[in-house]
């Protein structure tokens, strides 16, 4: 009996876990994918250029990726709670201070080095979280979490333009500002960064006998781990052919990930679409996302992660061909649908097939610092595109790129399989 009511404990906790995680999700990135809702209200009023405030775009997320790092080390050390905290000021501080911008400079310190800390310290202190919480579920519990990405996306820049039209661009930004702070600042409280420390197991399991648990002690004097799991330092995990390879391909993959985020809006009133055809393809990117997020992450359970990858990134070449030719509405909902599909389940399968290969036990670490090295890429992506357009005056040229760094993703996939541990990694 005793056994049972751990298991249904460890359950609850787990799946009240995932729910914050969601809910953080949700708003942070719902925020960030307001910032292509801005975009046209920033350049009818100051007339600046779509590389320079694509530039902006593009520090926050070499920023919001190259803290991961450290972040990720933080949240091992001292635990979720502390970071999030910190983030949720960062973060809703940033974007209500864009209220006052009045030259570029000022979008790049608030959005750009600002608000990037609060965003990396969401991302951070969510997904690894997650897999420390789950070993076999873990595809599920992370594509659930992660699901609240996409429902943010679905709501948050909808809302946005909405408030844009009552109450202006300005006043926005103040008003997304405090709920995204509000949001994140309650939850932080409420974070545990793994079971152990209230005494409890991964996915509900049975603790092993003392003689089969190995020699591994989390720290704090807890509990070891349920398995005999083989948990990689960053730096540890950085000496391996694995993690390299894994990172180059989520730096391919991710390379123009962030794209649809500042140009599909102006995209789509440059191939003569509305703004609320442009505002539903966003809300679909995330309705997508989610379901994407949902499925993948559940099925990476079964089939592997690396199959579902291949899925993933397969659907994300034939996206990038399809906008080739969109000219119509319907073709955008289409690529946004596949699109945001495809784009949730390789951000959900990410942080699990990390936690498969290197452990649980510094997951922040090792998912920040593949975050960091990977995830810079993501700032490249908006900023060509935009110095594509001013040149060409067309977006083509993005998209045949988004082709082939997609392929190059694909590739490596074939070659990527865990660490072996060995003297030289150790």
């Amino acid at each position: 009996m005793p056994n049972k009511n751990l298991s249904e404990s460890q359950i609850f906790y787990g799946w009240i876990i995932t729910g914050l995680v969601f809910l953080n999700l949700a708003i942070a990135y719902g925020a960030q994918y307001s910032f292509g809702v801005l975009f046209p209200s920033l350049i009818a009023e100051f007339q600046w250029n779509r590389q320079s405030l694509a530039g902006a775009f593009s520090l926050y997320a070499f920023m919001y990726s190259f803290l991961g790092i450290i972040l990720g080390r933080w949240a091992d050390r001292f635990g979720p709670r502390p970071i999030l905290l910190l983030g949720s000021i960062c973060l809703g501080s940033g974007i209500a201070l864009i209220s006052q911008v009045k030259a570029p400079w000022h979008l790049y310190l608030f959005y750009g080095l600002l608000a990037s800390w609060g965003m990396s310290a969401t991302y951070i202190t969510a997904n690894p979280t997650v897999v420390k919480w789950f070993i076999e579920k873990r595809g599920m519990a992370v594509g659930i979490g992660q699901s609240g990405l996409g429902i943010g996306i679905i709501f948050v820049p909808p809302l946005t333009g909405f408030l844009i039209a009552t109450m202006g661009w300005r006043l926005t930004c103040v008003v997304l500002g405090t709920m995204v702070f509000a949001i994140l600042f309650t939850t932080s409280f409420f974070l545990i960064g793994h079971p152990e420390k209230v005494g409890l197991k991964p996915d509900g399991k049975k603790p092993l006998p003392t003689d089969q648990q190995g020699p591994q002690i989390l720290p704090g004097n807890l509990a070891p781990p349920i398995i005999n799991e083989i948990s990689w330092s960053a730096a540890d995990a950085m000496r391996t052919k694995s993690f390299w390879i894994l990172t180059a391909l989520f730096f391919c993959t991710w390379l123009f990930v962030f794209w649809p985020l500042v140009h599909l809006m102006i995209f789509a009133l440059d191939i003569g679409l509305s703004k609320k055809t442009a505002l539903i393809a966003i809300s679909i990117l995330g309705g997508f996302s989610t379901t994407g997020r949902l499925i993948m992450g559940f099925i990476s359970d079964r089939i592997g992660r690396k199959s579902a990858l291949a899925i993933n990134l397969g659907l994300q070449v034939f996206c990038w061909c399809w906008i080739l030719m969109t000219e119509r509405s319907w073709m955008l909902y289409i690529f946004s649908a596949l699109f945001g599909f495809s784009y949730g389940g390789v951000s959900a399968v990410f942080p699990a097939i990390v936690g498969d290969y290197f452990g649980r036990l510094k997951a922040a670490s090792v998912i920040g610092a593949i975050f960091t090295l990977a995830g810079v890429s993501a700032a490249i992506g908006p900023v060509v595109g935009g110095y594509i357009y001013d040149v060409t005056k067309s977006h083509q040229w993005s998209f045949l790129l988004g082709i082939l760094t997609n392929l190059a993703a694909f590739m490596l996939i074939f070659i990527s399989k865990p660490p072996v541990r060995t003297e030289k990694n150790f």
